[in-house]
């Protein structure tokens, strides 16, 4: 967060609520991110501290300083302290400019979160592409994309149905990793610690953030995993890995454990037998975006269990 004109607006609370949210999880981050914003405001308040720098006008600071530095004439003497705060500043805004350019002064970034564990969120982007927001994930786009890319940044899980564009290549980046298509379908999971990458449909290539020399190729039912600096390619089975983003699920002779594994991806609910045996029992059944308590009613009748759901716990029992 290199954002001269938005962390100076924050701090003046002059800011939307799109924009505080997005400062604030910046702040949320780590100890490092809440230094950097009190050294960057310290050397702000530095420069309101000289006279023509008060009323400064941020959106042509250049000018001013410039302007005003020509016709102020004070002794150097006196002034020496005073002008290594005005290097300071301009030196900073310097380095902001340039920075932002890529960043979010010249391509402000939309933030939307999906706070439901019973529903997922669609966003459609301006392009056509259509992002499916997990429970608790947070996903970062701009209202326009530039001219020869598409760029956004995920936080938490998520489905992508990227339009196709050869023109502009679309990528996601994450905390650790970064993801480049043109046009295909595929799951994304993040946090701090992991990602991981399923392809649906088309090809996806994901990068190692830090070192772009670190990198694997996915087709169709391939997955890949960063956890540290290498990241891991395996192949995925079965057609419900995407039920959790589709609300559709195929269940044919699946063991009551398989479904519930399945199915906690989906609705974000921990679970427990009760009896072992009662892992084994045997489903067939299709849904496609039933509710859970219609899931459930219809799982009890088929494997004949007793299903309560406590504090957000499936309790799996006989039925009696």
């Amino acid at each position: 967060m290199d954002n001269l004109y938005l962390l100076i607006k924050y701090y003046q609370k002059r800011v939307n609520a799109d924009e505080k949210l997005l400062i604030e999880n910046w702040l949320s981050e780590s100890d490092s991110n809440k230094k950097k914003y009190e050294q960057y405001i310290e050397v702000w308040n530095a420069s309101n501290k000289v006279k023509f720098l008060k009323n400064i006008n941020y959106e042509s600071e250049w000018e001013y300083i410039i302007n005003k530095a020509k016709v102020k004439r004070i002794s150097l003497k006196k002034t020496y302290g005073f002008w290594l705060r005005i290097a300071a500043v301009i030196a900073f805004m310097l380095g902001s400019y340039w920075i932002l350019q890529d960043k979010l002064f010249e391509q402000k970034y939309l933030m939307v979160q999906n706070d439901s564990k019973d529903e997922l969120k669609l966003v459609t982007l301006e392009d056509g592409t259509k992002v499916t927001l997990n429970y608790q994930a947070n996903f970062y786009y701009p209202k326009h994309f530039k001219k020869k890319n598409r760029k956004v940044k995920l936080e938490g899980n998520a489905f992508f149905s990227v339009a196709k564009n050869k023109e502009k290549p679309f990528s996601i980046e994450t905390e650790m990793t970064l993801i480049e298509v043109l046009g295909t379908s595929f799951d994304v999971q993040a946090d701090q610690k992991k990602t991981i990458v399923t392809v649906a449909t088309g090809k996806v290539r994901v990068f190692n953030k830090s070192d772009k020399n670190i990198f694997v190729e996915l087709i169709p039912n391939e997955q890949a995993i960063q956890e540290g600096d290498e990241i891991q390619k395996n192949l995925i089975y079965g057609e419900n890995y995407f039920g959790s983003k589709t609300g559709s699920f195929r269940f044919k002779d699946h063991s009551l454990i398989e479904v519930m594994n399945i199915l906690e991806r989906r609705f974000h609910f921990n679970y427990h037998f009760e009896n072992e045996d009662l892992k084994l029992r045997e489903l067939t059944a299709d849904f496609n975006g039933e509710t859970l308590d219609d899931i459930i009613e219809i799982i009890q009748l088929s494997c004949q269990v007793r299903i309560n759901l406590k504090s957000n716990q499936l309790i799996i029992s006989e039925n009696e």
